[in-house]
């Protein structure tokens, strides 16, 4: 196995904590949680087969992907329903209102990408420039 040079990983380190800064920016101005928007995301984008499946796409507890689901589902952003084939497991579907806050989530970060590929604020920047110069190019 290669080593990776520590280079690498405290800019990795650094793009991920600008990626949870995005994710807080858009969760806030999306009046959702980080987690909630997250589900709704990948409700949208994979349509897990189940909560278990969900919880694993999320990064969450089986549990705690339960009680996200229970907050959506007061919300209006998802419906559950029992599976006829197999009463053990819940269906859970996007309501159109849950479709509009994914579309609303989705375009906040195309408004983020889009600032990165073109503004390029000076913090930004940095923590990117990586990303586009350097990284697996051969040694």
């Amino acid at each position: 196995m290669q080593l990776v040079e520590p280079k690498f990983g405290v800019e990795l380190f650094r793009l991920t904590r600008r990626c949870r800064g995005i994710d807080k920016y858009v969760s806030v101005r999306a009046a959702l949680s980080i987690d909630e928007m997250h589900c709704l995301g990948v409700l949208f984008s994979d349509r897990p087969s189940s909560v278990k499946r969900l919880s694993e796409l999320i990064n969450v507890g089986s549990t705690r992907a339960s009680k996200i689901l229970k907050e959506l589902e007061t919300r209006g952003y998802v419906s559950r329903t029992l599976d006829s084939a197999d009463r053990r497991k819940e269906l859970v579907v996007l309501t159109e209102a849950g479709e509009r806050a994914v579309r609303r989530i989705t375009s906040l970060y195309a408004e983020i990408g889009s600032e990165l590929l073109t503004g390029w604020r000076s913090e930004l920047a940095a923590d990117f420039a990586w990303l586009f110069h350097g990284v697996g190019e051969p040694k």
